[in-house]
């Protein structure tokens, strides 16, 4: 039997059944590589329980919580408009003219 993934020819592979589909590998890690979740956060592989949040699994409690605290930030940003007409000290030279230009809320 040949693994899906690596491809080797390997006398001691063993098959998989998720569903009506059934895999071949040649060792645990071909199928972790195959058919393991992907954390929603990081990336990593998901071996072992994972842990579920909405729709989304992640590795670990911390990818949950940082995921969490980044979308707090993006529903809390404040939105600067720039306004070209504010009165600035032109006296300082800061050099990045966009710099110089007061922001408006």
């Amino acid at each position: 039997m040949r693994c899906v993934v690596c491809g080797n020819d390997y006398e001691s592979c063993f098959e998989v059944t998720m569903g009506r589909d059934t895999y071949v590998f040649d060792c645990f890690e071909c199928a972790i590589h195959a058919l393991a979740p992907t954390c929603a956060r990081c990336g990593c592989k998901i071996v072992g329980h994972g842990v579920a949040s909405r729709d989304d699994v992640f590795c670990c409690a911390h990818c949950v919580r940082l995921t969490k605290a980044d979308e707090r930030e993006i529903d809390e940003e404040e939105t600067f408009e720039w306004d070209d007409e504010a009165d600035v000290d032109d006296t300082e030279d800061i050099g990045d003219e966009s710099a110089r230009r007061a922001p408006r809320r």
